[in-house]
């Protein structure tokens, strides 16, 4: 048998595999196995992790071979390289194989693209709708943003007309508001934040060569929020900076 790097280091972390024997339980009368190779670790579409794997020669299968979980551990693929399209070199791999034994006929022929769309589809529905919901989220954080900021200008208008009659610029206005926004994006993004590393383990294992606490993503999606936030705030910023101190003096 040949064995893969990962089953190397777990079962022989100290010692040279090659020429050591294995002997397969699950296999009714198996004769102990030689180890004559050590390949390279495989990953499948929805896992990144490398697990120890054997590759067992064809021609050395017997009928006892045919025991527990054999579907699992004794299917056997073809890899075939094409120029172009792949799907034009089917009708010439099933006349190959059907020279070879017609009573074995080609199945599951499929290209790479095909068979990883097919083990991806469920997770890619998931990512789908996580989209939407994160979507309506960060739709959510603005509109509440706004509210709030909306609000607090309106209580604050009388305060606003004050200091607009007493001299005060616009520009100080708009600082203002601002500011008051910035403490509620901050706590906002802090909070998020927060829940968001707690909830990460969650999501890992629909995540695919990335960490649920990729730095890079945290820092994307806290700049989109950001960015969003600052926009729903100019609304009320720019309402408070064009407030007549007349009518703002007599609100109530």
């Amino acid at each position: 048998m040949i064995i893969n790097e990962t089953m190397a280091r777990q079962f022989f972390p100290s010692e040279d595999p090659i020429g050591k024997q294995i002997t397969l339980d699950y296999v009714p009368d198996e004769r102990p196995r030689e180890i004559v190779g050590v390949v390279g670790d495989t990953i499948t579409a929805l896992d990144s992790k490398h697990y120890p794997a054997m590759y067992v020669p064809h021609l050395q299968q017997t009928s006892q071979w045919i025991s527990i979980a054999w579907m699992q551990r004794a299917g056997m693929y073809f890899l075939i390289r094409a120029n172009g399209d792949p799907g034009r070199l089917i009708p010439s791999v099933k006349a190959a194989v059907a020279e070879v034994d017609q009573n074995t006929p080609a199945a599951d022929m499929a290209t790479v693209g095909q068979v990883l769309g097919n083990q991806t589809r469920t997770l890619r529905f998931y990512m789908f709708l996580l989209g939407i919901f994160a979507t309506v989220a960060i739709l959510m954080a603005a509109t509440g943003t706004y509210g709030a900021l909306a609000y607090s200008v309106a209580e604050r208008t009388r305060e606003i007309g004050i200091r607009m009659a007493l001299g005060g610029r616009s520009s100080t206005i708009v600082v203002m508001v601002l500011h008051q926004a910035a403490w509620i994006i901050g706590v906002g993004l802090i909070v998020g934040l927060m829940g968001a590393s707690l909830l990460s383990s969650l999501l890992q294992s629909l995540l695919v060569e990335i960490t649920a606490t990729d730095a890079a993503t945290y820092i994307a999606i806290s700049a989109l929020v950001l960015v969003i936030s600052t926009i729903a705030c100019i609304i009320p910023a720019r309402r408070a900076a064009t407030v007549d101190p007349v009518l703002a003096l007599k609100h109530e």
